[in-house]
């Protein structure tokens, strides 16, 4: 079974995490695709919204699609989460499962410095959305890297041309908290889910 992960504070999820997991569904040819909201995560400490209301943000973002699943695996933890042992975790639940992380291109020369990263690139393929001649495959630098990562780390690293809807979570809490309209941008399920918890008024 091949299964897509998606990790992410999704604070809020919006239509960019979904059409961009939904196309690199498509091209990649996954079974499914695991959304992995965090929760104490070692890159971002406090969030404004708790992480079970994260989670339950983005089961109403999915609860529709056949094949998005929602995975409290980092939610439930009650200590800083890595990478690496959400994917051990993963493979016990999915012993015959082949993985294919999803990055965004802005994630890759990183990569490296995770915590455990070789164990890690043996766990799961990289899957890396690039928008269509983009830098990321004509540029020296980035080449390096990717050389690098398959050469020292025996990193799998697949890029998808993908067209990127560019939204960031920060603008859109900054409108909702302005009262302006972020309709087409968050899933309308989950937007009334927002204004019932009063989330990002301040």
């Amino acid at each position: 079974m091949k299964i897509g992960i998606m990790g992410g504070s999704f604070n809020p999820i919006h239509m960019g995490h979904l059409m961009m997991c939904e196309y690199m569904r498509s091209e990649l040819g996954l079974h499914k695709v695991l959304f992995i909201p965090t929760g104490n995560a070692p890159h971002k400490r406090n969030y404004s919204v708790a992480a079970e209301d994260r989670l339950t943000m983005v089961e109403i973002a999915v609860a529709d699609h056949p094949y998005f699943e929602v995975s409290p695996l980092e939610v439930m933890e009650n200590k800083t989460t890595y990478s690496v042992d959400t994917l051990r975790k993963l493979k016990e639940e999915y012993p015959e499962g082949e993985f294919y992380f999803f990055l965004g291109s802005d994630i890759l020369q990183d990569l490296k410095t995770w915590k455990l990263f070789g164990e890690l690139a043996k766990l799961t393929h990289f899957a890396v959305a690039v928008r269509p001649g983009s830098e990321l495959k004509t540029g020296d630098s980035i080449r390096k890297e990717i050389h690098l990562l398959r050469e020292k780390y025996g990193a799998s690293i697949v890029l998808i041309d993908t067209p990127l809807l560019e939204i960031s979570s920060t603008s859109l809490r900054n409108r909702i908290r302005q009262g302006k309209s972020v309709k087409y941008f968050v899933p309308d399920h989950v937007m009334t889910y927002i204004q019932k918890k009063g989330f990002y008024r301040y």
